[in-house]
């Protein structure tokens, strides 16, 4: 049913829809042609898929932003080596950040309560993962003697 218009303001009541003429004859009464099941659920998947990736971005841009985590390095570390340390770290040729040809430590050096302590690396890496008290200085590629 069509409602009088009085004006052609705003609030004139609801206008009559016009459709383009080209229209197939089996669209002339429809507002707009029916989506089969298939095509349903296949829009939304291509909806879901579109909004993960969306989320996917965000959260990779999010981790990026977050600081990098910091080694532990326990109780009685300190930031600058001493000569005691540094004698050490000579000695057993050691790093405090690793060794990045890929070379595999045969000893560490832990700060105990008593001081410093030339140790297996197995020992260095129980205290590095928290499993023990201490704490790792230096990984080193001679053996503890």
């Amino acid at each position: 049913m069509r409602y009088p218009r009085r004006h052609s303001g705003r609030h004139a009541g609801p206008r009559a829809r016009r459709r383009p003429a080209g229209l197939p004859a089996q669209f002339r009464g429809q507002d707009r042609p029916r989506r089969s099941v298939r095509g349903q659920l296949v829009r939304a998947g291509v909806r879901t898929l579109a909004r993960t990736l969306v989320a996917a971005a965000a959260l990779m841009g999010a981790a990026s932003l977050a600081p990098p985590a910091e080694l532990p390095t326990g109780p009685y570390a300190t930031g600058s080596p001493s000569r005691a340390q540094q004698a050490l770290m000579e000695r057993y040729e050691c790093s405090q950040d690793g060794f990045g040809d890929g070379s595999t430590p045969r000893s560490a050096i832990i700060r105990s309560q008593s001081g410093l302590e030339v140790v297996s690396f197995d020992r260095g890496w129980q205290i590095y993962t928290g499993a023990r008290p201490h704490a790792l200085v230096a990984v080193c590629l001679d053996p503890p003697r």
